[in-house]
């Protein structure tokens, strides 16, 4: 049996400030991923009545197992790379 994985995209991003040194220096962050009336979209900081609006709330930073519909919707709207298949 097929089963999906969703990880939810990243932002690379350097902390504020002048330094040499914060050119180097990267941390990784989590997004989030929601459909909304059947439209998924991408949020870096999502709000509490976002989340409730949502039809469906991945939160970034963690991995979800999906069902075949969930992985269909996601592709066709451009997020399939975030889907891992075993």
């Amino acid at each position: 049996m097929t089963k999906y994985y969703l990880k939810p995209p990243t932002v690379e991003y350097g902390p504020a400030g002048g330094g040499r040194l914060f050119i180097r220096y990267r941390l990784e962050r989590g997004e989030s991923l929601m459909r909304i009336n059947g439209v998924w979209s991408q949020t870096a900081f999502p709000t509490e009545d976002v989340m409730k609006a949502a039809e469906l709330f991945y939160l970034g930073g963690r991995e979800y197992e999906i069902t075949s519909g969930v992985y269909k919707e996601l592709t066709d709207q451009g997020f399939g790379a975030n889907v891992r298949i075993e």
